[in-house]
């Protein structure tokens, strides 16, 4: 369903899970280049940039310090034959591949009273 600016929306009336990666696939692409005016990035890590972003997939440093290590952001839908495409080119590239997932619950807040004791105690008596 098209709304009056334009975008797309579900049936029910909120942005497609596909247009909520739109704002992240930016950022990413705005923080790598970021990260290489600052001087941190890597021809290597540029590459896998070319590579992901000729899938139309978006990919950064990850900034962990460790070095040499990127991400990319699979969009919600993304087939597996394209996975392993963009895998197996990557692969030929020298690069090793991980997938992993994103999603946890986050932040959650527990009251003092579902602690047991001791740890309630290590708190400071919480």
């Amino acid at each position: 369903m098209d709304r009056a600016d334009g975008q797309r929306a579900s049936a029910s009336g909120r942005p497609s899970r596909n247009r909520l990666y739109l704002l992240p696939q930016e950022l990413i692409d705005m923080n790598q280049h970021h990260l290489n005016a600052l001087g941190v990035g890597h021809a290597s890590l540029d590459q896998l940039c070319r590579v992901t972003m000729a899938r139309g997939l978006h990919s950064k440093l990850t900034g962990a310090g460790g070095g040499g290590c990127g991400i990319t952001l699979l969009k919600p839908g993304l087939e597996r034959p394209e996975v392993e495409a963009t895998k197996q080119a990557l692969t030929g590239c020298g690069f090793d591949c991980w997938e992993t997932s994103v999603g946890a619950p986050g932040v959650s807040v527990h009251s003092a009273a579902s602690l047991d004791g001791p740890v309630r105690q290590a708190l400071g008596g919480l």
